[in-house]
């Protein structure tokens, strides 16, 4: 195995950092002390600590959606476009994800502050990596549901959006809760869970519940 380059080295100890030590609190002191290499490695590669972690971003996110879009391409050629099954497209969504979560954990910890406590500008371009991919399944979920409304589609994408997220960042919260029946090991088993769960979501009708007065 080659060892890593300076710049693999600088990304893999931001990385680290970042979603260890937190995104406002690491500096690019602390990342160049990490990765034993001088501040103007950094200055040369990335201009700044957003440019660091603008890359981190681009190499996580890029190759996710177009594992994302060739399981698709593969079920489109498959079923034909316009027929593919709503679990096979969420499929396509779901499991790529999922697989993250296993060979990329830092990442998903950078995810998950970069979700919640969002700075604007690191924000917009996080979630600009994901337009062409939300373009892509929007299209194919409205052959799949058609009878839905685009209002109600946009809602149940962004439930679906944040199952995902919420399986991925916050799954410690999931094993303590359950005291331990429900850990995130079985790579298989949660992309069918999230599965079920989701698609049966999608097809589901608006809930209207009674209005009651509070007491």
């Amino acid at each position: 195995m080659t060892e890593p380059n300076t710049k693999e080295k600088i990304l893999n100890s931001a990385e680290y950092l970042f979603a260890n030590k937190g995104l406002k609190e690491t500096s690019v002191r602390d990342i160049t002390s990490h990765a034993e290499v001088h501040l103007a490695a950094v200055n040369y590669h990335f201009k700044t600590k957003d440019g660091l972690l603008e890359a981190i971003m681009e190499q996580r996110l890029i190759p996710l959606s177009r594992q994302r879009l060739r399981l698709l391409d593969k079920y489109e050629k498959r079923f034909g476009t316009g027929s593919v099954p709503l679990e096979y497209a969420l499929y396509s969504l779901i499991y790529p994800e999922i697989r993250m979560c296993f060979e990329a954990p830092h990442f998903l910890k950078i995810a998950g502050q970069i979700v919640s406590h969002p700075d604007e500008e690191t924000y917009k371009i996080f979630i600009s990596n994901f337009q062409d991919v939300f373009t892509r399944f929007k299209e194919v979920l409205i052959v799949s549901l058609p009878h839905m409304s685009e209002e109600d589609l946009m809602w149940k994408m962004h439930f679906l959006i944040g199952s995902m997220i919420h399986t991925c960042t916050n799954y410690r919260g999931l094993t303590l809760l359950s005291g331990g029946i429900c850990e995130l090991k079985d790579q298989e088993e949660i992309v069918n869970r999230l599965i079920s769960f989701c698609a049966a979501g999608l097809r589901s009708e608006v809930y209207s519940h009674p209005i009651e007065q509070d007491e």
